[in-house]
Parts: structure tokens; sequence; C-alpha cells
């Protein structure tokens, strides 16, 4: 976790640097995922009061349907940094799983955000292991991973705003998806 935070010093810096600029591109395109603490620290910068961003419900062998009760995940502000109120575009891909799709959510419930570029992986499951007693132990999915509609998003991933489909080659010439986010922040000035 030093090492992540050592990311996310600079990335909580640059916001707070940039907290004037009429909009801000933030690409998180080969994110794979991991703290939703320290994604919530960095969404918590665009947001002034607390917001419902997803929900989830863990397994519960002790229930008829196998499924606890549905809990709500709130984004809070994050009073360190001033509050970002400009336009903001969030590249995103299908490299973006688990804690990066809760990211994703946090900045999709922001009305001045759109997410561009191509759905999400979908699979988060909050992984736990499981010993099957023979000297193996197994990682398996301990819940559910939910929109703020209560929508299942494991194995469908999040829509972006704007969809832009991008292959390897073009990325080599240009990048499709960085140019669809300029022309969204760029409309309106």
């Amino acid at each position: 976790q030093k090492d992540e935070r050592q990311v996310l010093e600079p990335a909580l810096t640059a916001i707070k640097n940039l907290s004037k600029n009429q909009a801000l591109i933030i690409d998180v395109r080969p994110n794979g995922g991991g703290s939703e603490p320290f994604a919530e620290e960095v969404a918590g910068c665009f947001v002034n009061q607390p917001v419902v961003y997803a929900k989830h419900v863990y397994r519960d062998n002790n229930t008829q349907t196998g499924w606890g009760q549905i809990q709500e995940r709130t984004l809070k502000p994050n009073s360190d940094i001033p509050t970002y109120h400009g336009k903001v575009a969030v590249l995103m891909g299908q490299a973006n799983l688990s804690s990066c799709e809760a990211f994703l959510l946090m900045m999709k419930q922001l009305p001045n955000c759109k997410l561009i570029g191509e759905r999400s992986y979908g699979s988060s499951g909050n992984p736990k292991p499981y010993d099957i007693g023979n000297g193996v132990t197994v990682w398996l999915p301990s819940w559910k991973a939910l929109r703020p509609d209560g929508s299942c998003f494991e194995g469908q991933g999040i829509e972006p705003d704007i969809t832009v489909r991008a292959i390897e080659k073009q990325l080599r010439e240009k990048d499709p998806i960085l140019e669809s986010a300029l022309r969204y922040l760029r409309s309106n000035f």
C-alpha cells in the first residue's frame, strides 16, 4: 500500500494545483484496480456532498437466498483538497476492473464528468481465500458488486457515457479516445 500512496500523493497534488482549471482529463485505461479507499480520496476531490456510488451484497450461507442485505457505498468529499468544479473526462477501457470500476462508478455520479472509451471488464467480486481442506486454497468472490440502482455489473462492466473504440494500430497514430475527450471538454466554452 506504500507504493500506491507514492502514486496517490502526486495525483492529489495535481488536482489541487489544477483546481481553478476549466477542464481536466483523468486517464485510467491501464488501471486494473488497487485500493478503493485511495480511489475515494481522488474522486472525493470532485464532490461537495456525499453521494452513493455503488452497492454490494455479501454471500451469506445462513439466508435462504445465499445473500445478505444490500449495502450502499458512499463517496464523501475529500476535505484536504479544494473541490474541483470544472468539466472532467475520464478515459476508460477494458483493462479497468475491481477498484478501478468503483472509481468509474464514483466519477459517473458527477454531473460535470463524462466517462469516455470502452466498457470496463466487469469483475470485482471482492475475492476471499477459501481453504478446501487438501492443502489447496482457492480465491472466490465474496460479494456481488452493484451499480447505485442495485443492478449487478459483474460480467457486464461499466458503460462509458461516450463510447469510443480504438484498436492498437489507431493508438500508434493518434488517440481517438483522447480526441473525443478533448471535443467534449471544449464544447460549451
